[in-house]
């Protein structure tokens, strides 16, 4: 009863003071109407401004538009008279709020701002390579800092686990950002994503953060085209876990072979000695097999409540799988898939 008292206080605290960061957050990435011309008269407060263009039509919220300028130490700058002209591509909060800040302060220099988008990457050093491509740094700096041990134990991760902390998303910075800086980034994106609601779903399943992510990584190698299959996958996994199976995704075997682009799993394959090999070792792998997508976690998160132990690729170019309880339905399934692969010549 002790732990369950401390466990809500901790989850009532974490989203107490986890909010004003989350709500933030989502000011920042609102969208707005941009690519217009705003005479300013008269020198003008943040405020004032605020009501202008939530009057106008620009902007949906003044409240938030302070907010965020709030949030970024502006509140006291004084808007020059002038003509104010908003660019097609200040099409955020943000941006409005970053570039009004340049206008009301010209001689600081302008920084340019980039969208940083991170998806379908498998590795720290695919996360890295992705990033320089956006910003002044280099790949190997980027690796660097994503393998810096003590990093990684700072924001509480091992080196297996540390790859469940990037997350798949659009970040919003300056192209001169620091590697530094945009490990910041990251974590702060972490933390807004692992709120108090998503926090306690993995504690009911008895699963940390970095085992929900792990989970996904596998979910999500197995089904990345049909996404609505995901949450019986892993409703799949989750019955093999608690029952004390093996998992014995294919998924994990290719990466212990270190070939995704294996089409078929052969007896050979299933030998290889690896750590994440799910068809020898028992529960979930140290670490993720790739970094899965947000909504193949929330997927986990919220698994399909079945009793399904068996699944296999039907035997057409669908995309989806057959499920199966028992191991003889199992067998019917596989056999018509294995005649399938063979007169398709998938080898």
């Amino acid at each position: 009863m002790k732990k369950l008292i401390v466990l809500i206080l901790v989850l009532v605290g974490a989203g107490y003071f986890g909010y004003p960061y989350f709500k933030v957050y989502q000011i920042s990435n609102t969208p707005i109407e941009s690519g217009f011309n705003l005479p300013i008269v008269s020198e003008m407060s943040y405020a004032d401004l605020g009501e202008e263009l939530q009057n106008s039509g620009y902007i949906e919220s003044s409240s938030d538009f302070i907010m965020l300028v709030k949030h970024k130490g502006y509140l006291n700058e004084k808007i020059p008279s002038g003509k104010l002209k908003i660019e097609k591509e200040w099409n955020t909060y943000n941006s409005l709020v970053n570039n009004i800040h340049y206008y009301a302060n010209p001689s600081i220099k302008k920084r340019v701002i980039v969208n940083v988008v991170i998806n379908n990457v498998r590795t720290i050093e695919d996360v890295a390579g992705v990033v320089a491509s956006f910003i002044d740094a280099d790949s190997s700096s980027l690796s660097a800092i994503f393998n810096n041990d003590s990093i990684i134990a700072h924001y509480g991760f091992t080196k297996q686990t540390f790859p469940t902390f990037f997350m798949p998303n659009t970040y919003e910075c300056y192209s001169d950002i620091t590697p530094e800086q945009f490990i910041k980034k990251l974590a702060s994106c972490y933390k807004n994503f692992w709120n108090a609601t998503r926090i306690q779903k993995a504690a009911d399943l008895n699963l940390s953060q970095s085992e929900i992510t792990i989970l996904a990584s596998i979910v999500y190698e197995e089904q990345k085209v049909k996404f609505d299959e995901q949450a019986k996958i892993a409703g799949l996994y989750i019955n093999r876990l608690k029952d004390g199976w093996k998992l014995q995704a294919d998924p994990t075997v290719k990466y212990a072979v270190g070939d995704f682009t294996l089409r078929r799993i052969l007896k050979k394959h299933l030998k290889t000695q690896s750590p994440y090999n799910t068809y020898l070792h028992e529960g979930l792998p140290p670490g993720p097999i790739s970094i899965p997508e947000l909504q193949t976690i929330d997927a986990v998160l919220n698994y399909e409540s079945h009793d399904y132990f068996y699944m296999c690729a039907k035997p057409e170019y669908t995309g989806y799988h057959n499920f199966s309880k028992t191991l003889d339905q199992h067998n019917v399934y596989s056999n018509a898939y294995h005649k399938w692969s063979d007169q398709q010549n998938i080898r």
